[in-house]
């Protein structure tokens, strides 16, 4: 059953306590803003988090862009590729898809202006809108 609101916001708050950036190579390849992207994902499907998918979206995007330009060319690339294929091939709506691009931008920018995790990605998602 999907949680929302203030208890999704208190898992959030649980699972970032001790939030430390993935660790592995900054400044080069293809690979690491990859798995920040995936890794996001699976983790808020393992942890049954779907309705908190702007949380994720934010925080994937953070983590890639933190490993500096090419990851932040990487994760706005796949995130557009990603939410073209989501309307095309899953059906979601326009407005779903350039909420979750909206979401990938704040965190993108939160991380090139040096910002917190918490401070870019709020764990209630009435701040997403």
């Amino acid at each position: 059953m999907p949680r929302y609101g203030d208890k999704t916001q208190k898992e959030l708050d649980n699972y970032i306590k001790d939030y430390k950036l993935p660790v592995g190579r900054v400044r080069t390849g293809l690979v690491a803003p990859i798995k920040d992207l995936s890794r996001n994902y699976f983790t808020m499907k393992e942890k049954q988090l779907d309705p908190s998918d702007h949380f994720f979206h934010c925080k994937a995007n953070y983590e890639a862009a933190s490993r500096g330009a090419y990851g932040e060319a990487v994760a706005e690339k796949f995130g557009y590729i990603k939410e073209r294929f989501d309307m095309l091939v899953k059906g979601d709506s326009r407005g779903a898809s350039e909420a979750d691009l909206r979401a990938n931008a704040r965190g993108r920018a939160g991380a090139k202006a040096g910002k917190s995790l918490r401070e870019t990605c709020p764990t209630h998602h009435t701040k997403y809108k």
